[in-house]
């Protein structure tokens, strides 16, 4: 049996605030977000909120003895037995006009878990309104290891050994909590999200209550509030990818800024694990498509218009340089390689150790690894964690600028 909850009949309860301060507590637990980035204070398990789905037109939300808070009106509606709830979000755009996105309710069931379409959750399930309001976001809110475990079969694979998993626990957790004590996808974002992260590769991609195992657990447990710290005592974003071909990156190597604590380090324990080394090639015209945005973009500077067409001719260099040099006419040019990554994609451009050369009219890029190359090399962590380390001394591999340490 269903209960159809219509937003468009009753968003006209809706009041014109969308204050964080009406969700301070939802069945008795605080949500609010630390703003201390620097020394992270937790009294005890902190729970995280997690964006799982975006812009979805409708959302069907199952569970036993579900109770459901809507929020605009504040009203609480306790359902017996099992139901499916349906939030109608299409019609949003013709019922309301908000320029930020609405909490419109919260649920949870007394058995603990809940269901969003085919996937079970822990927790509570909030919906919200999309931020171009016409759909609805949803977000799960759990404790932190729950998370984590459900997170592990994920990103890494549950049947790993568990001094691997333990690794990435505290690499995510780090991560998440660094989220969450800075308040940094709200700050991005310039308005109330009503959630800290989201499950998906541009953060870190979390599971449902059954991608968690013993295994997920025990690494979840085991780790319970560890995180790594830099030299200062500042919890930074924790980075991890699946390969990195040999030798890891520093932030500012792949992306804008530089991060504190970071260094690069020789990694040989990936090779001969996951994908093997790589050979793609990019067309002649594609090449300058790629050169035409990066001038826009401000990465090449004094490039003549003519130059553009002109072939390049390629200095060979190393697999492990950060950069690529080629001439355009009379003039050299020096480009990041991840720039090569954020225009043609992961598919083109796997990792960001590799080097290119020019054959047969194409440009050949010849690489090694899988992601961005930045922290912790995952397959590194898998066969050093079956040669027996620990995951402190798989971390501490990674992570020599950092510390282990317990923050609840």
């Amino acid at each position: 049996m269903k209960f159809r909850f219509s937003l468009f009949i009753t968003l006209c309860f809706l009041i014109a605030s969308s204050s964080s301060a009406s969700i301070a507590k939802i069945y008795g637990q605080e949500i609010n977000v630390n703003a201390n980035e620097t020394k992270p204070e937790f009294r005890s398990e902190p729970q995280i909120r997690v964006r799982v789905q975006k812009s979805l037109r409708d959302v069907f939300i199952t569970g036993t003895d579900l109770k459901r808070k809507f929020h605009p009106n504040n009203s609480t509606q306790v359902f017996q037995g099992r139901k499916v709830i349906k939030f109608n979000c299409k019609n949003l755009k013709r019922a309301s006009n908000f320029k930020k996105p609405i909490l419109l309710a919260s649920l949870g069931s007394s058995t603990g878990l809940i269901s969003l379409a085919k996937e079970k959750f822990k927790g509570l399930l909030h919906v919200v309104t999309s931020r171009k309001n016409d759909s609805c976001d949803v977000i799960h809110e759990t404790n932190i290891e729950t998370y984590i475990s459900s997170l592990l079969a994920r990103e890494m694979n549950s049947v790993w050994p568990i001094e691997a998993l333990k690794a990435q626990a505290v690499a995510a957790r780090s991560y998440a909590l660094h989220k969450m004590n800075s308040g940094q996808v709200k700050k991005l974002a310039g308005h109330e999200t009503f959630y800290h992260i989201e499950s998906s590769e541009k953060h870190q991609v979390s599971g449902n209550y059954f991608d968690g195992n013993t295994n997920t657990e025990l690494a979840a447990n085991l780790t319970s509030g560890y995180v790594l710290l830099d030299d200062k005592g500042k919890l930074n974003p924790i980075f991890f990818h699946a390969k990195c071909g040999g030798k890891t990156l520093r932030p500012e190597q792949v992306w804008q800024n530089p991060l504190s604590g970071y260094r690069a380090v020789k990694c040989p324990f990936c090779k001969g694990h996951g994908q093997k080394d790589y050979v793609n090639s990019i067309s002649l015209k594609r090449w300058r498509s790629f050169i035409n945005w990066s001038k826009k973009k401000g990465y090449l500077k004094l490039i003549e218009a003519s130059d553009v067409l002109k072939e390049p001719r390629i200095i060979p260099g190393r697999i492990y340089s950060r950069y690529i040099r080629f001439y355009l006419g009379e003039r050299m040019y020096t480009l990041k390689k991840g720039l090569l990554r954020r225009y043609f994609g992961r598919f083109i451009v796997p990792s960001n150790n590799f080097k290119i050369d020019l054959s047969n009219n194409k440009i050949v890029l010849k690489g090694s690894g899988l992601g961005h190359g930045v922290g912790m090399c995952q397959l590194g962590a898998l066969d050093l964690a079956k040669k027996g380390w620990g995951y402190q001394k798989i971390l501490a591999h990674y992570f020599p600028e950092h510390e282990l340490r317990k923050v609840y």
